[in-house]
């Protein structure tokens, strides 16, 4: 696949067991599985990252639950979603817990196939406050048949460092699987 020539950062990312669906919880397995090892790469350093369209959170929460990425049915109990009908409505928090601000860039997949993160982006872009929290609306997309579902937050967008080791991370949310609305 080719690479455009206006990338900033090559990323790969690497899945555990892509085709294993968990519809139930246990929470050990959906820790293992939604962890994704990430190899960023910087293509160019022509940073453009301040230059980013941010998008403001439908809500804003300093509870000290502050996971770095989280799909929920519950904004203020951090409810896991594992299994969910297509377009439902879902919330995804974002947090952090350092004494800095955080900027992350955020991409949604569905079965390993970029797909909107919300109805109109593609890519979220976002600066989270020190030790805040902040909660962004979405609905799950369409499928055809039982699918996975993940979210992707990249700390430090476009500026990936041999410095910095956060930049070289992702950040994940536990797998969620969408099911077709016609399913029984």
């Amino acid at each position: 696949m080719p690479v455009n020539p206006n990338a900033q950062e090559l990323t790969f990312l690497l899945t555990k067991k892509p085709n294993y669906k968990l519809k139930k919880m246990d929470p050990n397995k959906a820790a293992i599985l939604g962890e994704v090892l990430s190899m960023r790469y910087p293509l160019d350093h022509n940073n453009k990252s301040n230059n980013l369209k941010e998008t403001k959170p439908d809500d804003i929460i300093k509870d000290g639950l502050n996971e770095n990425l989280f799909i929920t049915s519950d904004k203020q109990k951090l409810k896991s979603v594992m299994a969910e009908r297509e377009g439902k409505a879902l919330s995804f928090s974002v947090g952090n817990d350092t004494e800095k601000p955080l900027r992350y860039a955020i991409i949604a997949l569905k079965d390993w196939k970029q797909t909107d993160v919300t109805e109109s982006e593609k890519v979220l872009y976002t600066t989270v406050a020190a030790s805040e929290r902040q909660l962004f609306d979405f609905k799950l997309p369409h499928a055809k048949k039982d699918s996975n579902f993940q979210l992707i937050a990249f700390p430090y967008p476009y500026q990936v460092s041999k410095d910095n080791y956060e930049s070289q991370q992702a950040f994940c949310s536990f797998r969620t699987v969408v099911e077709p609305s016609n399913h029984p």
